[in-house]
């Protein structure tokens, strides 16, 4: 599965292939910015991913205490890395 930035990305390259030319100094713009979106969405990914977990019944059935533990651990209990990784990197 690719997210819609991700989709997006493809068809412009297949439409414009000289945008992406990383040799020039617009492709290695273009390219970078896109990066910097693609990180954005990734992020927001993984908070609504964060958040659904904690919402849920599963994330606060009184395994997580709600004072004292930070998003960062249950983001890494929860494979919230992983999760993306294995859903939405390109083949």
């Amino acid at each position: 599965m690719k997210t819609a930035l991700q989709q997006a990305f493809a068809r412009l390259e297949e439409l414009h292939p000289s945008l992406f030319d990383i040799h020039t100094e617009k492709g290695r713009t273009f390219v970078n910015e896109f990066s910097k979106f693609l990180e954005v969405e990734r992020e927001q990914i993984l908070d609504s991913r964060l958040d659904g977990f904690k919402n849920s019944a599963e994330g606060w059935n009184g395994e997580y205490p709600f004072e004292g533990v930070t998003d960062y651990y249950i983001s890494l209990d929860i494979k919230n890395d992983d999760y993306y990784n294995e859903t939405f990197k390109s083949e």
